[in-house]
């Protein structure tokens, strides 16, 4: 019985953390939509600009969609093989890399507001910037990145996912870097946020329990 309660509390406690602090992912390696942690969950909608535009409720400032050329870089797995290359799928591209490209969620078209989002750097050159927005504009956090190989011509072993899940719904994201042009891809969200891991539940309940010894 106390275990039980111990573990419940555990899962509260965690509970009440997820719902007051944003969380946030990466950078990490992304080759196709299965390296998303958002993939599958309520709500979940991608966009991959193969169409050359964007969806309803979401907007952006700073860019273009752009099609298969010898300099696009897509998401590797767009053009329905992963072989290291991005040129055969489209992507969003800008020439001012610091300013960047800005992503809007409309939370009154797309049914709902998002909880989790993210985008997936595919090339640039410098340092990448990545910060999301709740939906009052406050800074959700930051993340940076410095993993750009150099070249621009579609390779896609660079490419990284960025995120962020937050309970209280996000309402942009920002993503630039510090050199050259931009081009992202992915653009995606979702109605709710990953699951805590087991790990998480079992550091809390040893935090318990380290406090009911005392």
């Amino acid at each position: 019985m106390k275990k039980t309660l111990l573990l419940a509390g555990a899962a509260t406690l965690f509970g009440v953390a997820s719902a007051q602090a944003a969380v946030l992912y990466g950078p990490t390696p992304y080759l196709s939509q299965a390296d998303s942690p958002f993939v599958g969950h309520t709500g979940w909608m991608l966009e991959d600009f193969e169409d050359g535009l964007l969806m309803d409720g979401v907007s952006s400032i700073g860019g273009m969609a752009i099609g298969p050329s010898w300099i696009t870089d897509s998401v590797d797995g767009d053009d329905g093989a992963i072989d290291g290359f991005g040129t055969a799928g489209s992507s969003y591209f800008t020439p001012d890399g610091n300013g960047g490209a800005w992503f809007m969620f409309h939370g009154d078209i797309l049914g709902f507001v998002p909880k989790s989002v993210g985008i997936v750097w595919t090339d640039g050159a410098g340092t990448i910037t990545f910060e999301a927005f709740d939906t009052n504009g406050a800074s959700l956090g930051v993340l940076t990145g410095n993993h750009a190989d150099g070249s621009h011509l579609g390779e896609t072993g660079d490419d990284r996912f960025y995120g962020v899940s937050n309970w209280d719904g996000i309402g942009s994201l920002h993503i630039r870097n510090s050199s050259g042009g931009i081009e992202v891809d992915h653009v995606q969200f979702s109605a709710s946020v990953p699951a805590p891991s087991a790990a998480a539940l079992l550091g809390l309940g040893a935090m318990f329990a380290g406090r009911r010894r005392r």
